[in-house]
């Protein structure tokens, strides 16, 4: 069995008047990876003092989102940093997102700030390039665009280095790119639907991240009507499953020449 690394940073749940669970964070990528055979799913959080020693021993990673800024400098952030230097550093497939991706691309050279043009909310439009039609996350995905949730003040705001832009919206043109096929960060939040993008704004304000929801805000999460693009999780899963199947038979057959 390959195993995969799911980083939570965000670690928000929501519970019911009965105290039952009602919505997680982590919920989201369960829902899309539980059918992937084949494959392990550990999950972790952001906080965890043994994070680069797991990752070590992970077939693949995932760093999802967060409230946190990735441009300021923070032991938070330092520890996510090394995080990335080592799947770079040892080969290791690393899917980001959101605050995840921003993170990667200020990792690899990008400028990463706070949107000049405020916040992107909602489902807009986000168009696939053709580097992007042919990276193994958009595979099985038709045509040239999709919707998926949007939810952030920051962004990487120049194309790292020896990067390719895979995707793009209007509010923000470097919403998805790749590092050498290896390492890739999303903008938006694959993992999630609009029910989630609900919940997700309720956790914010029962947690104290916002003292109250805009009015403006609030009119685009409700207008939001998307649903999750899982199936990129799941080719990333796949990805993993498949280099790590290779590596394993690789030194499998070293072992036996030896």
């Amino acid at each position: 069995m390959s195993k995969l690394l799911i980083i939570d940073p965000l670690d928000l749940s929501l519970k019911s008047e009965d105290g039952s669970s009602l919505w997680s964070s982590r919920s989201c990528f369960e829902a899309c990876l539980r059918d992937v055979e084949g494959l392990v799913c550990e999950y972790t959080t952001a906080k965890d003092a043994e994070l680069c020693r797991r990752a070590m021993k992970a077939d693949g990673v995932i760093l999802g989102g967060s409230e946190a800024s990735a441009w300021v400098d923070t032991v938070f952030n330092d520890h996510l940093l090394d995080l990335i230097a080592i799947c770079k550093n040892n080969r290791i497939p690393l899917f980001a997102i959101c605050y995840g991706a921003q993170l990667l691309g200020r990792a690899l050279g990008g400028h990463v700030s706070r949107h000049p043009e405020g916040m992107e909310l909602g489902a807009p439009a986000i168009r696939i390039s053709e580097k992007g039609k042919q990276h193994f996350v958009f595979e099985g995905i038709g045509g040239g665009c999709i919707w998926s949730v949007e939810t952030h003040n920051d962004a990487v705001m120049t194309l790292p280095p020896k990067c390719e832009l895979l995707a793009s919206t209007a509010h923000t043109p470097v919403q998805a790119f790749s590092y050498d096929g290896l390492l890739t960060g999303v903008q938006f939040h694959p993992e999630m639907d609009s029910e989630d993008l609900r919940y997700l704004w309720q956790a914010f304000e029962k947690s104290g991240f916002v003292e109250n929801v805009p009015t403006s805000y609030q009119q685009r999460i409700n207008a939001c009507e998307c649903e999750r693009q899982g199936r990129m999780l799941q080719n990333f899963a796949k990805r993993v499953r498949s280099a790590s199947r290779q590596k394993k038979s690789e030194s499998s057959l070293s072992l036996r020449r030896s």
